[in-house]
């Protein structure tokens, strides 16, 4: 189910007024960020908050399905507001951030591989790394941010 930014699910069942700023900020980025970005889009807003507390709403809000992890940038977890439900995985931009939803690449055909080699597939990730359309149109000069 999509949210905006009046029904996000803010999880554990707490709305306060610091996590509708982290919604707020999230909702404004339109690309992928990390925690660290979150907290420095925080100060720059004029709302102090600790990295403790944006991992733990970081956190609430990815059990609910409002943000997703969708692969990392130089060691650091990369998040993005996701507001595509069901199985699916994620396209990074490398030049600017923007996360588009993908469809999943693994069929029944690899699973029953992975048993006939007497492995259970329990979970996976996949993220694909590349540069968007705009930014390609924009000539892309190869920098990766």
């Amino acid at each position: 189910m999509a949210h905006d930014a009046r029904t996000a699910p803010y999880g554990n069942g707490r709305t306060s007024p610091q996590r509708e700023n982290i919604v707020r900020i999230i909702n404004s980025f339109g690309h992928a960020f990390t925690a660290e970005e979150l907290v420095a889009a925080l100060s720059d807003a004029g709302v102090s908050s600790g990295v403790a507390t944006v991992y733990r709403a970081l956190a609430a809000l990815e059990e609910t399905g409002y943000v997703a992890r969708v692969g990392d940038r130089d060691g650091a977890t990369l998040y993005a507001r996701c507001e595509t439900s069901g199985h699916h995985h994620h396209m990074v931009c490398v030049a600017c951030g923007y996360v588009a939803p993908a469809s999943c690449p693994v069929d029944d055909a690899t699973i029953e591989a992975a048993a006939r080699a007497g492995f259970l597939i329990t979970d996976h990730e996949i993220t694909l790394y590349g540069v968007c359309r705009d930014c390609l149109s924009a000539g892309w000069d190869g920098e990766v941010h």
